[in-house]
């Protein structure tokens, strides 16, 4: 910055800390008014100009100085190694970790809405199921309900689950209303007792807790929110990853939280993972009840309309590209076969593909490679088992020996036997089978389609893809027979062509 005046050089160091953006190019151009800086990048959108805009207005720098500053459009081919791809990397790392205070003020320049428009359903006044894979985009759905109502000033409780995470024991019930009345403590006109929180408190710590125990507290819990009953905008509860819970006491907490939200004007709003959520017991008529009691939303764009997936893949990546002053993705493929690739070894998981993505730029870099390459793609996808078997330890709380032996199983009929990523298997109410589709919300099995015939009428089978990370990089995988990787619908008598699974 030797050739910048003090005003210019504060005026670059300011905007780059507004942007995110870091060592930016610029040049100094001589005008009639004065000396200009001139702040280069692949991309300025208008986002990017209020932010300069902010930067001259904050920095109050008397007009004397002559220190204007504008943007302009550069052409630069190694983007990658800019300061637009450096933010991007880092942009993406940050996105794979969504939670309560992800983005700010930014959430919706980067916020991307879902194909089948369920940001309409999860802002109503109604109670709703959030189901999907891991990094399906569950958490984000529920953030885009509480940014849009932080933005009108309404009342939302938010509780990450994941501190509860594989806890039976009833005690937690009374954890989670507490927390939720603490966190209630400062919404106006909540009428807030003392004394119910320290009964809470009190239940939370005691060794051995009765469900009856803590329901003799919940008339006080629920005349504590009672004067909320008359607001208009109503109060919102969120549960993140409420999966984690044991299935056993899932019904019993959510049958808790709503026998006081129900007729008070609050709504719940849940996101789990579907094979390991369990609203509802039928025996002891405990929890949420689906459609009576709360409406599902289903977020997985998968490999049955690889499309779709596709799009919304490609959507995503561009709304972060934009957010870092690049106009496309695109601009850091070396080919349109590199998105095709991440759609296709991701399934169309968008966290899954962001990860990937970033560690492809990251591997192109090290490489000494302006773009990212197939060859990225197919590389950091081979290293992505490790983190999904961890996760499957993390999100199981039970069974999780029978699933890996399951998994063992289908691996060694895939690859050694019939030397094909892909399988069908017949649907069936057995628990064999509920491992597979607790193996398909786990990312580690990809569903191609829903329901196909073969022979026999009234028998129908799943139809699925081996997770692209157990057969890329191994020896023994190299004559497997990649099923459809160019990501296009795939016709009936290719899917009845499979082998079958027999479990």
């Amino acid at each position: 910055m030797d050739n910048l005046s003090e005003s210019h050089q504060k005026i670059k160091m300011r905007f780059e800390r507004e942007t995110g953006l870091s060592d930016v190019e610029y040049e100094v151009k001589d005008r009639l008014t004065g000396a200009v800086l001139v702040i280069q990048l692949s991309n300025p959108t208008e986002r990017l100009f209020g932010l300069l805009q902010k930067t001259l207005s904050d920095l109050e720098i008397p007009e004397e100085d002559g220190a204007v500053a504008t943007l302009a459009k550069k052409s630069k081919k190694d983007l990658l190694h800019a300061a637009e791809g450096r933010l991007l990397l880092r942009t993406l790392t940050e996105s794979l970790n969504v939670n309560r205070h992800s983005f700010g003020q930014d959430f919706f320049t980067r916020y991307i809405e879902s194909v089948s428009g369920v940001e309409q359903q999860i802002t109503a006044n109604s109670n709703h199921i959030v189901l999907g894979r891991r990094g399906a985009g569950k958490t984000s759905l529920l953030l885009y309900a509480l940014h849009g109502r932080e933005k009108l000033q309404q009342p939302s409780i938010w509780v990450d689950m994941q501190v509860y995470s594989q806890r039976s024991d009833v005690a937690v019930a009374a954890d989670v209303i507490f927390e939720i009345i603490h966190q209630a403590k400062t919404i106006p006109h909540f009428s807030y007792d003392t004394s119910v929180s320290e009964k809470l408190k009190y239940l939370s710590a005691k060794e051995q807790v009765t469900e009856q125990e803590i329901r003799l507290i919940l008339p006080e819990v629920r005349r504590c929110f009672s004067s909320l009953t008359n607001n208009n905008s109503g109060l919102f509860i969120f549960l993140d990853d409420y999966h984690v819970l044991s299935q056993e006491l899932q019904p019993l907490l959510l049958s808790l939280i709503y026998s006081f939200t129900r007729g008070n004007n609050i709504y719940i709003k849940i996101s789990a993972i579907d094979t390991l959520l369990q609203a509802w017991n039928s025996t002891s008529r405990q929890g949420l009840q689906v459609p009576h009691d709360a409406q599902e939303l289903k977020l997985d764009y998968n490999l049955t309309i690889p499309d779709r997936a596709t799009e919304h893949i490609r959507n995503i990546l561009d709304a972060h590209a934009a957010y870092c002053a690049l106009a496309s993705i695109r601009l850091l493929c070396r080919s349109n076969d590199v998105l095709s690739r991440l759609v296709w070894v991701t399934a169309g998981v968008p966290r899954d593909a962001l990860n990937l993505f970033s560690q492809a730029m990251s591997k192109a870099s090290l490489d000494g490679r302006q773009r990212v390459t197939v060859t990225d793609v197919n590389s950091v996808a081979s290293e992505a088992l490790a983190n999904k078997q961890q996760e499957l330890e993390s999100d199981v709380s039970v069974d999780v020996e029978h699933l890996r032996n399951l998994m063992s199983q289908i691996q060694e009929f895939c690859i050694r036997d019939q030397r094909k990523n892909a399988f069908i298997v017949e649907i069936a109410t057995t628990q064999p089978f509920q491992r597979i589709q607790q193996l398909v919300d786990l990312r580690l099995l990809h569903i191609i389609n829903e329901g196909i015939t073969i022979r026999e009428a009234g028998r129908k089978y799943l139809a699925l893809i081996l997770d692209y990370s157990f057969y890329i990089g191994i020896r023994a995988a190299k004559s497997v027979d990649l099923f459809n990787k160019q990501t296009k619908k795939v016709a009936y008598k290719e899917l009845r062509s499979l082998p079958v699974l027999r479990i």
